[in-house]
């Protein structure tokens, strides 16, 4: 199972790829959506204003036309003869099928062919005369129709209710003039004496559907967009998808709403005809260009997408390769392979870093080869020490025979020196190691002590106390002889004066350790005492020469600085020095007992 990795974990080729590929994808995916939803925005807003601009045009041309059709309408109102014609009552008439005779050719030849003539769109003209069984009419391609009668049709009612102004039909059959009904859109008005004001008859105007379809034949071109034009009923008049017309679609229509998914809708309504005009398209085909300029951005997203991941993938290798190659060959310096060279053919930071990968390994290699010349010295050096043992052993054998012949001799001073002299030689040369317990320590100290005064013919006293509970406890080795050296050789100078030297060894309060040696000497000034605490080796040559700066330097890298020798001294009057180490304890390494005889 495939784990994820935090960006931090994962590698720097990895880290860069991914940073250079959402650096490219994001922009490119964040510009694409922009300009699709703007694209699209734009479009939509154009194609509704287009739809508008249609409908309103639409709506004008069908009101020039309404209009027309209603001024046709009203012609008959202005001819008196044909007014007087209407309310003629025939029953009186000496000559009743003469004068319907000569009335019928009047209105038909006359009045209804000037208006033919006039108005080519009108396709017939009915007059039903209020007093008479006689039926007014004129049409084109005509057959009519005796046994049919419209008083009782809906329109005629509508009509004939309607007497102060015009009546504009919407889709109904024409059975009056034709032997199988049409569909017709008709305007009708009642006719009415000017002298009496009674109804006199109903003018029918009819024309046909196909009217429309010529008035609006530049929209069929438009076949992804349907255009409908719908009279009051919600019946289609003119729809340029063939088939639509006589169909209610008042209630699909009104189930479309401006947010539907799936369509455009724009709805208009006539104020003359009160027509409704509706441009309606579906989505899918409106943006099928857009679409296509869609998969083509898709197409070269992806095909830039693919160019960014290679281009990333080249940039980021470019850059990660010579990383690696120098993670590889420290590597192997890591496994002790000194002999690995970082190419340096860039001038980059990885080029300096590579630079700086060369020296630091050369530097290295020089080190080692240093340090294994000092190993060899050091062993060289180590081997010298274990043949110089034989030296001692030879001192310590003859010694042991002039202790033997003193003691036959009954010299005890000889004795005690020589017996002391064996002892500081066998603490100085016994072993190399650093630490030693303050026991072996402080017992190395008397001896030297009473060597110096056999040397000085007991010019000085020395006292030396020591705290039981520190005994097992480790110090530095020959960290008080040098002082006590200093205070013999140099404070005790006088030969009228007996010399103390006091030295106590002591826990103090916070579980430390201190050495103080106390002289009653001459003292040391302060000039002399900066000096003794620079320098490094004695100036004389002594039993380790090892100076008192150096016994400070010692403490403070072994111990910290909060240890180390602070001296006081008063010139005239004496020196005290403190010495002070932590308390650690000292593990017991045993010794056997020294043999003295020949080796």
């Amino acid at each position: 199972m495939l784990k994820w990795k935090r960006f931090q974990d994962r590698s720097i080729r990895q880290k860069m790829f991914l940073t250079y590929a959402l650096l490219m994808i994001v922009p490119l995916l964040a510009i694409s959506i922009s300009f699709y939803t703007y694209a699209i925005s734009i479009f939509e807003t154009r194609i509704v204003k287009s739809f508008e601009e249609t409908n309103l045009q639409m709506m004008s041309t069908a009101d020039n036309f309404i209009n027309n059709m209603i001024k046709s309408s009203e012609q008959p109102f202005y001819d008196e003869k044909l007014m007087e014609i209407l309310a003629k009552d025939y029953s009186r008439a000496t000559y009743e099928t003469f004068e319907k005779s000569m009335d019928f050719r009047y209105i038909s030849d006359g009045v209804f062919k000037n208006l033919m003539t006039f108005n080519p769109s009108i396709d017939s003209i009915l007059i039903y005369p209020q007093n008479s069984s006689l039926i007014y009419r004129r049409g084109y391609n005509t057959t009519f129709n005796y046994k049919y009668t419209p008083v009782h049709e809906p329109w005629y009612q509508q009509i004939h209710n309607n007497a102060d102004k015009p009546v504009l039909l919407g889709l109904h059959e024409e059975k009056q003039m034709y032997a199988k009904p049409r569909k017709m859109l008709s305007v009708g008005r009642v006719l009415i004496d000017a002298d009496s004001y009674r109804k006199i008859g109903v003018l029918l105007v009819n024309f046909r559907v196909e009217q429309l379809e010529k008035l609006f034949s530049g929209l069929t071109d438009k076949r992804d967009v349907n255009q409908v034009i719908m009279d009051g009923k919600g019946t289609v008049i003119f729809s340029t998808t063939p088939g639509m017309v006589g169909k209610n679609l008042i209630e699909p229509l009104s189930q479309i709403g401006p947010g539907s998914k799936e369509y455009y809708v724009v709805r208009h309504v006539a104020k003359v005809s009160g027509w409704q005009f509706y441009s309606v398209v579906h989505r899918n085909q409106l943006f099928a260009e857009i679409n296509k300029l869609r998969d083509f951005t898709v197409l070269l997203f992806v095909l830039l997408v693919a160019v960014g991941f290679v281009i990333a993938f080249l940039v980021s290798g470019s850059i990660s390769n010579p990383i690696r190659r120098l993670n590889r060959l420290m590597r192997k310096v890591e496994r002790g392979d000194f002999d690995v060279t970082a190419r340096q053919d860039s001038l980059d930071e990885v080029g300096h870093l590579s630079r700086s990968f060369n020296r630091m390994t050369a530097e290295i290699k020089d080190l080692i080869e240093r340090i294994k010349l000092e190993e060899k010295k050091k062993r060289s050096a180590e081997l010298n020490a274990l043949q110089n043992q034989i030296n001692p052993h030879f001192i310590y054998n003859t010694l042991s025979v002039i202790k033997w012949m003193s003691q036959a001799q009954m010299a005890d001073n000889i004795t005690e020196a020589i017996d002391d002299m064996i002892k500081v030689l066998s603490f100085s040369t016994r072993s190399t190691q650093e630490y030693v317990s303050i026991e072996e320590e402080m017992a190395f100290i008397r001896s030297y002590a009473e060597l110096l005064q056999l040397r000085y013919y007991n010019v000085f006293d020395c006292e030396i106390e020591v705290a039981p509970d520190v005994l097992h406890y480790r110090t530095l080795k020959f960290m008080v002889q040098p002082f006590v050296e200093n205070a013999v050789f140099h404070a005790f100078t006088g030969q009228d004066h007996q010399y103390q030297l006091n030295i106590r060894v002591e826990k103090t309060e916070d579980n430390d350790i201190q050495f103080i040696i106390r002289d009653n000497g001459i003292g040391i000034r302060q000039e002399r005492l900066n000096e003794l605490l620079e320098q490094e080796w004695s100036d004389n040559q002594t039993i380790n020469s090892i100076g008192i700066g150096n016994v400070s330097r010692r403490l403070k890298l072994h111990y910290g600085e909060k240890y180390g020798v602070v001296i006081d001294s008063t010139e005239g009057l004496g020196t005290t020095v403190c010495i002070r180490i932590p308390a650690m304890e000292q593990n017991p390494v045993p010794h056997g007992p020294r043999k003295e005889e020949a080796v």
